[in-house]
């Protein structure tokens, strides 16, 4: 054969190979390209501080805010509309506000999105912005005290009747358009508003910045009143999301617990001993019943959650344990990814019993994933405890955290969408989370299948009522 007849077969097995690579690109990487690229798409750098004056720099804040609109997928065209117009709004406002008002007038215009995860973020009395010496924690009968500096003591296991001239409900009714999401969410979070005074005054909710005017109801009937002046410290501005759950443990927080009392000093409970380790467990009723908490799906240092995971259920396996118990309540989320084979298998260490889900509002972004996996995979045997989560099985999560070049104010956007309830559609391939069509699940509603509110007087006693309703069911169960 001459070389003359081998350079055009080796250019026909080039052209062929060059389609079929061009075939691919177009069939496969294109259309990839196209659904990934709206949910990992950065969000527009923030400029570099150069304000002088407070109006120039609130400016310069609120043009980085008005960027969401480029990224921000749960915005309808209308939403998006009147959050610009909201931006807009402020904008005009610029030398007028102070720190508290433009965190008050970012979260109003975030809120429009009604999605639980577009949200300013960190307000919080105490985290940044200030906090009368108290904190506070929902119960079904009502907001009571659980924290205090020693100074007032007293005022610990009060109830909270009135904060300004206003009872807690119309607080939280007047609080809602600050914070985007259901009403639970915005119920459990509003508690991280009404300790400070500065965030509600910029919603005209206090006449001063600095003080907060209460009446109370003590344990033994009385009532009083009591004006509380704002503490010296307010705290590092956080990132995050502020769980006012997490005061219900007596457990002291790793920063600002010197100098604070709580309702249950002394008196511990299991449930609430932990708050700030990932996932533990235990076994309960003669290890009869595996107890597993799970407070965020995040690995910790040098301990993979997977691993921690893998071998509880390889334990639970070899006890033969006749029911599990896995506690969401205090879990904001974490990646979903790391409890996807837990979800799938635990139903399987725990072949004839029940799997009880504990949630509460706190229960959020990835733990309402677990929950629904947990459920599916369960089927019948599944039994939701407690109350509503923090969020409907349908939200817009991922996308990412930014922050304000000169207050510092962090924000959340989102950029794909999750149904933990009926699963992704096909025709939702361009806005459902990828992952979700192999992990996802439809198991239907996620609202609690036992309701368990807890009351004051139970939890200051140290009992679990959400824990024991599920041991109570357990033992009808046998």
């Amino acid at each position: 054969m001459s070389s003359s007849d081998v350079r055009p077969k080796s250019r026909r097995w080039l052209k062929r190979v060059a389609l079929a690579v061009l075939a691919l690109l177009i069939i496969v990487v294109l259309p990839l390209g196209f659904i990934l690229y709206p949910v990992f798409k950065s969000y527009p750098a923030a400029a570099s501080s150069t304000g002088s004056s407070a109006a120039d720099q609130n400016a310069q804040d609120l043009a980085h805010l008005r960027n969401m609109q480029l990224v921000e997928r749960s915005f309808t065209a209308e939403t998006s509309a009147a959050f610009v117009q909201a931006v807009d709004e402020l904008t005009a406002q610029a030398s007028e506000l102070d720190r508290p008002a433009l965190a008050m007038g970012a979260a109003k215009a975030v809120a429009i999105a009604r999605n639980g995860h577009t949200n300013v973020l960190g307000l919080a009395g105490g985290q940044g912005f200030n906090a009368v010496p108290l904190r506070l924690g929902w119960f079904a009968d009502g907001l009571f005290v659980v924290r205090a500096t020693a100074e007032h003591r007293d005022l610990l296991g009060a109830q909270v009747l009135a904060a300004n001239g206003k009872t807690p409900d119309e607080l939280v009714a007047a609080l809602r358009p600050y914070v985007g999401g259901t009403e639970k969410y915005a119920r459990e979070l509003s508690p991280n508003f009404m300790i400070s005074p500065e965030l509600l005054h910029a919603a005209k909710l206090a006449a001063k910045v600095d003080e907060s005017a209460f009446r109370f109801r003590k344990a033994d009937g009385t009532e009083i009143e009591r004006t509380l002046a704002v503490v010296p410290d307010k705290g590092e501005p956080s990132t995050r999301t502020v769980w006012p759950k997490r005061d219900l443990s007596p457990v002291a927080p790793e920063k600002g617990g010197a100098g604070w009392v709580h309702v249950l000093d002394g008196v511990t409970p299991p449930y609430l001993s932990r708050p700030d380790q990932n996932a533990w467990h235990s076994y309960l009723e003669g290890d009869n019943i595996l107890y597993v908490q799970v407070n965020r799906f995040r690995d910790a240092d040098g301990a993979p959650m997977t691993d921690y995971l893998a071998k509880l259920l390889a334990e639970a396996g070899t006890r033969k344990v006749s029911h599990a118990v896995v506690d969401l309540r205090f879990s904001p989320g974490g990646n979903y990814m790391l409890g996807t084979d837990f979800s799938r298998l635990l139903p399987e260490a725990v072949p004839n019993g029940r799997i009880f889900i504990l949630t509460s509002g706190n229960t959020f972004s990835a733990a309402i994933s677990i929950a629904s996996r947990l459920k599916y995979y369960a089927g019948e045997r599944a039994v939701l405890v407690g109350e509503e989560m923090g969020d409907a099985g349908q939200m817009w999560g991922e996308g990412g955290t930014t922050v304000m070049p000169n207050s510092k104010i962090a924000f959340r956007y989102t950029t794909a969408y999750h149904d933990w309830e009926n699963g992704c559609r096909l025709s939702q391939l361009t806005t459902c989370f990828l992952p979700n069509y192999v992990y996802g699940t439809a198991p239907g509603s996620l609202l609690p299948t036992v309701p368990v509110r807890q009351t004051f007087a139970s939890y200051v006693s140290g009992e679990d009522a959400v824990l024991s309703e599920a041991l109570k069911q357990a033992k009808q169960a046998k």
